[in-house]
């Protein structure tokens, strides 16, 4: 599964789920009066992230629910500044801390609450079977490692593979993605070889 985050540009501290912003035709309430139906691979309950600044306190999100189902696509669609991404990263737990925090709410993945989750039960989770697809895919590599090393790390995590093999593995995933020559662009950083084109 992965979570696909998207939006317009635009400036602006809108909530996502605003009267002003809400289509009532595709929002679907989470029902809580029952367990969660087999279907539902991810609840978000009344999430509910801040972030502390010298100014004040910023409510990025602000009581977000949803159910995802198996089989369905899902975005979570809204403008610039509308939380869409806090809301992801609150889900995997990538909220940095301070200034930021996830003071309440519930995540429920496959019957456990991820805000309860340790962070090595979290990396365990992420990349494997929750993914972020960051707005900005450009500064999603570390410029200072090889593209192939990035990506071994993942397989290294998620599939225990020894690193021959997880860098074979990463040849692999860049042909299927159509890079060309990933061969030799295993070993490219990722701003060399026209790997970001």
């Amino acid at each position: 599964m992965s979570l696909r985050v998207v939006g317009p540009s635009r400036r602006g501290p809108v909530h996502p789920m605003s009267q002003n912003n809400r289509d009532t035709r595709a929002f679907r309430p989470v029902d809580r009066s029952r367990g969660i139906p087999e279907d539902v691979l991810l609840r978000v309950v009344d999430l509910h992230t801040r972030f502390r600044t010298d100014v004040g306190t910023v409510e990025a999100v602000d009581g977000v629910s949803f159910d995802l189902r198996r089989g369905e696509v899902f975005a979570i669609v809204g403008e610039s500044g509308s939380g869409k991404s806090i809301t992801a990263m609150s889900i995997l737990g990538l909220v940095p801390s301070p200034p930021g925090s996830v003071d309440s709410g519930q995540v429920i993945w496959k019957g456990k609450d991820l805000l309860k989750a340790t962070p090595e039960e979290l990396r365990s989770i992420r990349g494997r079977d929750i993914a972020m697809i960051f707005q900005d895919p450009m500064t999603a590599l570390n410029p200072v490692h090889t593209v192939g090393r990035q990506i071994g790390e993942v397989v290294r995590i998620h599939e225990g593979l020894s690193s021959r093999a997880a860098r074979r593995r990463a040849v692999e995933l860049l042909g299927m993605v159509g890079i060309p020559r990933p061969e030799s662009r295993v070993d490219d950083h990722p701003h060399e070889g026209g790997i970001n084109h």
